[in-house]
């Protein structure tokens, strides 16, 4: 799944406000979303551009990539929220301890379990041996570079 930081566009005809909204890149323009980090408002005087810096950031860090408007208005707006803070690394002690490893435990399966065997194939069928020639000549047309024109069909009378 491919996710997108991208405007939403909302507000009456010819009265557009945009919600800056994170969402898979599949979805329609004005279609569903995962969570709305702020607004952009283009008829006030100037422009109104508010965002939730920390929120934005995280999308950021887990792989979210904003569109070209979204990263303009950021960069403007909000330039310390396109550079993510890295992750917080956990502190390690000055002297390893030596602590002995957890042994692994195997599962044990019960008593008159059957053991797994494998399936034996399908006998083939006059029908299957027939779509597997045919996929099997398609595939080779395809492979070849050549192909034949149809044949047209007999008009009925």
């Amino acid at each position: 799944m491919s996710v997108v930081i991208r405007m939403k566009r909302a507000g009456a005809k010819k009265r557009p406000f945009f919600r800056v909204v994170v969402t898979d890149s599949r979805n329609p323009r004005d279609g569903r979303y995962i969570e709305q980090l702020g607004y952009y408002d283009p008829l006030t005087n100037p422009a109104t551009f508010r965002i939730d810096t920390d929120r934005f950031s995280e999308w950021i860090r887990r792989g979210a990539l904003p569109s070209e408007s979204v990263g303009v208005m950021v960069s403007k707006h909000a330039p310390d929220a396109l550079r993510p803070a890295p992750l917080p690394k956990p502190e390690l002690s000055e002297v390893p301890s030596a602590a002995p490893k957890p042994k692994k435990v195997k599962a044990t399966k019960p008593k008159g379990a059957k053991p797994k065997t494998a399936r034996k194939p399908k006998a083939a069928t006059k029908a299957s041996v027939k779509k597997a020639k045919t996929r099997a000549k398609a595939k080779a047309k395809k492979a070849s570079g050549t192909a034949k024109p149809k044949k047209a069909k007999k008009a009925k009378k």
